[in-house]
């Protein structure tokens, strides 16, 4: 199911300022619909109804380009949101890293992606967010849990039995050292990227599907722990999501024309001038 006219323009009307880069996303989806088999559109559609059911409100997403050095002038993340709500909140906000164009051949890999972000509120457990995250990745989303690994440190003990309940076994995880994760700082054990201008920093597990191929894709990222600003956060990336339910994996280039008419959309209805990550990510040289 691609996304429809009616509902792209109901999302364009809500998110505001984000409008132009929402519809580089809705292109997206259109083509994974044709390209994936599931359409992210949907994997999207089961993600709001189930964490709305939760207790989770929605929050308009922050643009795709932030006018900072970091990350070549993009959002790099989901992070930013839920500091100091009382509410469990969630957000779909669009992403593009500057590193990943020199991966982009690695399967799986976007040049312009979407997190599914969930910021809890204080009383719901670290248990209970595993618990919510893998009962949707398993029971709504139907992805077989034998497919599915966790990568982390000994930091994560105390969850163990809650993946073990949703069918992740001991075999499936693996254990990093909890230095050799603080020093990579990209996730799976530990969340610091160098030079973030929020600088989060948290104890983490990450969620991966092995494909029938073999590749291995990372569909979620959880904190272990929650501690303001970021709110034990929780994020499911849709494209991957998507990927895993179809078992077939997009490309870079299946993303790179509507991470270009996005930006550039962006970019003339803000006033902003095009990062230059933009330009890094597109292979194109940077006039500036």
């Amino acid at each position: 199911m691609s996304i429809n006219r009616r509902n792209l323009i109901g999302a364009t009307v809500v998110l505001g300022a984000a409008a132009p880069v929402m519809q580089g996303l809705a292109a997206i989806r259109a083509q994974a619909a044709t390209t994936v088999g599931t359409s992210i559109e949907d994997s999207t559609a089961l993600a709001e109804r189930y964490f709305k059911s939760k207790g989770y409100a929605a929050e308009a997403p922050k643009p795709l380009i932030t006018g900072a050095d970091y990350n070549g002038g993009l959002t790099y993340d989901e992070d930013g949101f839920g500091n100091g709500s009382t509410r469990s909140l969630y957000v779909i906000q669009p992403c593009a890293r500057v590193e990943d164009a020199e991966v982009q051949r690695k399967p799986g890999t976007l040049p312009f992606f979407t997190m599914f972000a969930l910021y809890p509120a204080e009383v719901v457990t670290a248990q209970r967010r595993t618990s919510d995250l893998l009962e949707f990745l398993t029971s709504v989303a139907g992805l077989d849990p034998k497919r599915l690994r966790v990568t982390t440190t000994e930091l994560a003990k105390p969850l163990f039995a809650d993946f073990e309940r949703y069918g992740i076994s001991g075999e499936q995880i693996r254990l990093r050292p909890v230095a050799e994760a603080q020093a990579d700082g990209a996730g799976s054990g530990w969340f610091e990227p160098e030079g973030h201008p929020n600088a989060p920093a948290f104890a983490s597990y990450s969620v991966e599907f092995v494909m029938e191929d073999g590749n291995e894709i990372e569909i979620a990222e959880s904190a272990v722990e929650f501690a303001p600003p970021h709110n034990g956060v929780v994020a499911v990336g849709l494209e991957r999501l998507a990927m895993a339910r179809n078992d077939k994996l997009m490309s870079w280039d299946d993303a790179a024309k509507s991470f270009r008419q996005a930006a550039e959309a962006e970019a003339q209805h803000s006033g902003k001038p095009l990062p230059g990550g933009y330009f890094n990510i597109l292979g194109l040289p940077n006039p500036g």
